[in-house]
């Protein structure tokens, strides 16, 4: 996509997309160059918010996990805290930096362009700030969609753009099976797990009551579905 000439840009020193853990320690630790962050959903908190079970806990110790300047507030929980109580845990320290000013919800970054080398400005001649990655110009150029419904675009100019958005995203990762030995020949349902996390408590239920269930995948989610499978089914 190539950005009209006609459109307005919006001007900024640092651009963040993904408003999750890595966003909001990005956006703490910039927040003196009033950074923008982008976040797609309509709330902070990244995998913790959208990509959760009823029954995802925290994998590591709390102790593990929490910001070096910001500790847990209830030192009582559990050592594995629910995922409630970290998506609590992470809106506390976004308040308590007041981070959420920086952030924008439901707006989601669909192209980056460098631009640093396709034209020249004055803004070379500006200072740059010793020890830092700032270059003193915008050289990144930023597309944002502001509203799915009229898909309206809103074009954001930054020094610099740090990248938070996790390492699995969204999109469900589905295997590509040999032809007639996939989903088309089973006469079960075939579910990716964050189609799973989108269901509610009783709509799980019914799923997995009396099923036999096979899990395709050994990590967080994969385990954290056969604790669910279980629950269902004791």
């Amino acid at each position: 996509m190539v950005r009209k000439q006609n459109c307005s840009v919006v001007y900024s020193r640092i651009g963040i997309v993904g408003a999750g853990i890595s966003g909001l320690a990005a956006a703490k630790h910039l927040s003196h160059h009033h950074p923008i962050v982008f976040e797609a959903s309509d709330t902070i908190g990244g995998v913790w918010k959208h990509c959760s079970y009823k029954s995802t806990r925290l994998q590591t110790p709390r102790s593990d996990f929490e910001f070096s300047d910001y500790p847990w507030p209830q030192r009582e929980l559990s050592d594995f805290p629910t995922h409630i109580q970290v998506l609590d845990y992470l809106h506390g320290y976004a308040r308590n930096f007041d981070l959420l000013k920086h952030i924008k919800l439901n707006s989601k970054v669909i192209e980056i362009q460098y631009t640093g080398e396709l034209k020249t400005s004055n803004f070379g001649q500006k200072h740059v700030d010793y020890g830092t990655l700032l270059t003193g110009e915008p050289v990144w150029e930023v597309a944002v969609v502001t509203n799915k419904e009229t898909e309206s675009l809103q074009w954001y100019a930054f020094e610099f753009v740090v990248i938070c958005i996790g390492k699995y995203g969204d999109i469900p990762n589905i295997p590509t099976f040999p032809g007639h030995k996939g989903p088309e020949i089973y006469n079960g349902k075939v579910l990716h797990s964050l189609d799973y996390c989108k269901l509610n408590n009783e709509a799980t239920y019914e799923l997995l009551k009396g099923k036999k269930v096979v899990i395709v995948g050994y990590k967080k989610s994969a385990i954290d579905l056969a604790v669910e499978c279980a629950e269902a089914n004791k």
